[in-house]
């Protein structure tokens, strides 16, 4: 069953057009007789109509997720969601280069790129070196297949079934070493097809409100009024683990929030955070910065009205600035830059008297904020 009218089925409706014409002095019957000048024609038409059909039926299944097929679904995926089709990658192997006898005591090393294979001359490069001293007898390193695609997957070395790596095609510093793979290699992959791809597609939405640190941020931000919002995972001194526990900070476009806002926020991050993992919500501590500005103005330009521009700016460039070291700098660059889209004023090195650099939170409650009122000019 075509998705789009027939050939036939379009020179029928050619016909049918011709019969219900009135007083049309062509007779509709002459269509039928093959070779006629009305039956070729109708002909020329409806091939013209089907290719102009099943083009227009091709463009219309690619806007579709469960029809859309090969470059259609790379351009309908990612447009939608970002993804990529996943390329052919090469496998990963863990290899055991082993003294054998183990009594030997040849100290050396074999470097990283050097190829070993399995008996069937399919090739791993190594990535790192491995560095025998006197008496080492077992040293563990990592290779990547040298060809792309799932045949990269090999099994653990069995010398006697002939299957996994356990030749030297790059000779190393001692004869009494061997190679093995006790572990299959891994991650090779071919080009993903088009029903995987549709796959990953399909599973991508009901992940989009998962507990990383940007969709919490992100659940944050859908609460009326909450402009800022920085969260930070909270870890245990020993060792850096997660201790389980995020703090979020929250703040309106001026960097301040209530306890009612926070309030909210903790509720809307029921469908955000991870089950089981605390989100601490904090209000931000607003830091107000001091700028002074020594312009120069373009003749004719109307200098009150330009300082005022000026100041607007300025405020603005640190309206929506997160708390936290991290994110929540405020840089000159970024002062200049928005001074810049003022017309008529001049800046130069020297423009921007304070900040003398860049400011940064103290803390990760921190805000940095400028008020028209600390705006100066000299």
């Amino acid at each position: 069953m075509t998705m789009f009218a027939t050939r036939q089925e379009l020179f029928a409706v050619g016909r049918r057009a011709l019969a219900s014409t009135p007083h049309l002095r062509l007779n509709p019957a002459v269509a039928d007789i093959p070779g006629s000048d009305l039956n070729v024609v109708l002909g020329m038409f409806a091939v013209i109509a089907e290719t102009v059909a099943a083009r227009g039926a091709r463009g219309m299944r690619g806007a579709f997720a469960e029809l859309a097929r090969g470059p259609q679904q790379d351009r309908l995926f990612y447009d939608r969601a970002g993804l990529l089709r996943f390329d052919a990658h090469q496998a990963t192997v863990d290899l055991d280069l082993y003294r054998d006898p183990p009594g030997s005591a040849t100290p050396g090393t074999y470097p990283a790129g050097s190829i070993v294979q399995t008996p069937s001359g399919l090739q791993f490069a190594t990535t790192s070196d491995a560095v025998f001293g006197d008496y080492d007898t077992l040293k563990r390193v990592s290779a990547q297949a040298m060809l792309v695609g799932s045949d990269g997957n090999v099994p653990p070395t069995d010398s006697t079934a002939g299957v996994g790596i356990s030749v030297f095609a790059t000779a190393p510093f001692d004869p009494n070493l061997s190679v093995r793979n006790l572990q299959s290699a891994a991650g090779g992959t071919d080009a993903e097809d088009d029903i995987p791809y549709l796959g990953r597609y399909r599973a991508f939405f009901p992940t989009l409100s998962k507990g990383i640190l940007g969709a919490i941020e992100y659940g944050a931000q859908q609460v009326p009024g909450i402009a800022v919002a920085t969260a930070s995972e909270i870890m245990n001194p020993d060792g850096g683990y997660p201790a389980a526990s995020v703090q979020l900070v929250i703040g309106d476009q001026n960097g301040n929030a209530t306890s009612a806002m926070v309030t909210q926020v903790a509720t809307s991050l029921l469908s955000y955070r991870s089950a089981g993992i605390k989100v601490e919500v904090l209000t931000g501590t607003v830091v107000y910065q001091q700028v002074q500005w020594a312009l120069a103005f373009r003749t004719g330009t109307v200098e009150s009205i330009a300082r005022e521009r000026v100041r607007a700016v300025t405020v603005a460039a640190a309206q929506f600035l997160p708390p936290g070291p991290n994110k929540g700098k405020l840089y000159r660059s970024s002062l200049f830059a928005a001074a810049r889209q003022v017309p008529g004023v001049i800046l130069t090195e020297d423009s921007l008297r304070y900040p003398i650099g860049d400011v940064v939170p103290a803390s990760a409650q921190e805000m940095i904020r400028v008020l028209p009122s600390q705006v100066t000019f000299v």
